[in-house]
């Protein structure tokens, strides 16, 4: 009987041990758990944590990046660049030669001569051709002993074309005949400036020294002027301003002819 008993007691322990293994199922009456809220516990929790990671996708997950829309440049503004013009003896009194001038270069634009400068050029070219004019008639009134208005009419020459020598060298030599010799100084050197050769200013600047008795100066100015034109040997032989150098041997040999 005991044998019996232990082994009943043996069957039982292993049926009890059965149960432990699905004690959070079976309670130990043998009776199922309530299932429904278990699940509904765990879906809780599922729905909770979903929500935390789609809060955590929403913050951190990297935006796609709006691509403006491309805005067209302008183009800068271009501006056309329009390229970017013979002596008398006695007082030598010029005749007149052809008027000294700067050339002009007149530049050129796709459509050929610039205008403007063209017509700036043709204006020049007038008041030079009017120069000449009032020259001659300066001269004639020189000639005929009408001195004022000769030098107003010499002025008119050298304030449209300053750069002629006949017109400064012939109101120098009014200016001498009135022994305004500061004035006749100042003229012939201002011809000189504009061609140092010019044998006819400094002929009369040796005659004008030779008024003032400054023999040194005369004399260097008529060796400049024979060395420039050999004729004024003969100009100077009948000219009463250098009489008073003529029993000077340097005047004497300057007169020689070689």
């Amino acid at each position: 009987m005991s044998y019996i008993n232990d082994a009943l007691r043996k069957v039982q322990k292993e049926k009890e041990s059965r149960y432990v293994a699905y004690g959070h199922i079976v309670d130990a009456s043998g009776k199922k758990l309530n299932r429904p809220k278990k699940w509904l516990s765990i879906i809780g929790i599922s729905i909770a944590f979903f929500c935390v990671v789609g809060i955590i996708v929403q913050l951190y997950w990297p935006e796609d990046k709006k691509i403006p829309a491309t805005v067209p440049l302008r183009a800068p503004a271009i501006v056309s660049v329009v390229p970017a013009e013979s002596p008398v003896a006695v007082n030598a009194i010029s005749e007149g030669s052809p008027v000294i001038k700067e050339t002009i270069a007149v530049p050129k634009n796709k459509a050929g001569l610039n205008r403007e400068t063209a017509s700036a050029e043709i204006k020049v070219k007038a008041e030079i051709a009017d120069s000449k004019i009032i020259y001659k008639k300066a001269l004639r009134r020189q000639r005929e002993g009408k001195l004022e208005e000769a030098k107003s009419l010499y002025k008119k020459v050298i304030k449209i074309d300053p750069r002629n020598i006949e017109a400064l060298n012939n109101l120098g030599v009014i200016y001498m005949s009135k022994k305004t010799y500061k004035w006749a100084i100042i003229r012939f050197h201002d011809a000189l400036k504009i061609k140092y050769n010019y044998s006819d200013a400094h002929y009369n600047l040796a005659c004008l020294y030779a008024q003032k008795n400054e023999e040194t100066r005369s004399l260097f100015h008529l060796k400049k002027a024979i060395g420039f034109n050999p004729q004024v040997r003969d100009w100077a032989k009948n000219d009463g301003d250098l009489r008073a150098m003529a029993d000077l041997p340097e005047f004497k040999k300057l007169l020689e002819k070689k």
